[in-house]
């Protein structure tokens, strides 16, 4: 018995299930996870150049120069924060077993998106 291996995939489950709102944002809580890590680690760095005196007029004409994109990136981290942290509370809740039930996780899927967009949206307009 001969097996066509070309007609076959190679991973049969990104083909043949359609994106659920929990596995969408499980897979956006493990990308703001990493991206948040990053930053962490970097920080570091970016506080060690601004030690010396010349990197203040460079960080200062970047600001000024980039400002509106400095700004979008704010937003972004912020909304970045947002979402990871409300969706880090969603997982200490399934931690205690509370909303594991099919309704719920779609429910508290969309409960997190919105509240993280809610209050990205207030931290922004204050």
């Amino acid at each position: 018995m001969q097996i066509n291996k070309e007609n076959r995939s190679l991973s049969p489950h990104l083909y043949s299930y359609k994106p659920q709102i929990t596995s969408v944002i499980s897979i956006f809580h493990r990308i703001t996870g990493s991206v948040l890590a990053l930053i962490f680690l970097c920080s570091s760095t970016c506080i060690v150049l601004l030690n010396s005196f010349l990197s203040y007029n460079f960080i200062y004409f970047i600001f000024c120069f980039f400002f509106p994109f400095i700004k979008l990136c704010f937003y972004v981290l912020l909304s970045t924060i947002c979402f990871h942290s409300m969706n880090g509370v969603r997982h200490i809740m399934w931690d205690f077993g509370i909303g594991l039930d099919l309704s719920n996780l779609f429910i508290t899927g969309c409960l997190v998106v919105s509240l993280s967009l809610m209050v990205s949206c207030l931290i922004i307009l204050l």
